[in-house]
């Protein structure tokens, strides 16, 4: 093909096409739904062994256009165990899943764990975090005020 023939004639049939194909998508995306976290990430700051076990709740709502999903919710290790619902969720729904981290047992250290969400959304992996530092003993020099809740 010469070079006239791709520019005046397959350039515009491309450019034409464009917005069909945009409208497609988002069409495909209104019967979906979408899950929507206030925050993706709990941090639990400086604690001790003692009180090493720790729980936190991740919020979200459904703000597509059909019923939400959680189909599985997994950690990176069994120290953290991920709660979810296993009903449908409207849209416009809200729920919450718990995240247990059993800390008690394991060693002091800085942490980050993973939470990975499998939902019927068009993205249907999710993940979640929890972060943390767990000392053997709190030392009251090593303390910050926003750790002290």
């Amino acid at each position: 093909m010469n070079i006239f023939f791709k520019f005046f004639v397959l350039l515009p049939a491309a450019l034409l096409a464009m917005p069909v194909m945009a409208q497609k998508d988002t069409i495909d995306n209104e019967k979906y739904p979408e899950i929507t976290f206030e925050k993706t990430t709990h941090d639990f700051g400086l604690f001790d062994r003692a009180h090493g076990d720790k729980v936190c709740w991740f919020k979200f709502t459904n703000t597509g256009k059909s019923e939400l999903m959680i189909v599985s919710a997994a950690s990176t290790c069994g120290c953290t165990v991920p709660e979810f619902p296993r009903m449908a969720i409207l849209p416009g729904q809200t729920d919450s899943i718990k995240v247990t981290y059993n800390g008690s047992t394991k060693r002091v250290g800085k942490m980050r764990k993973t939470i990975s969400l499998t939902t019927n959304c068009k993205i249907n992996s999710t993940y979640l975090y929890i972060t943390g530092e767990m000392v053997e003993e709190l030392v009251a020099d090593r303390v910050k005020p926003e750790d002290q809740k």
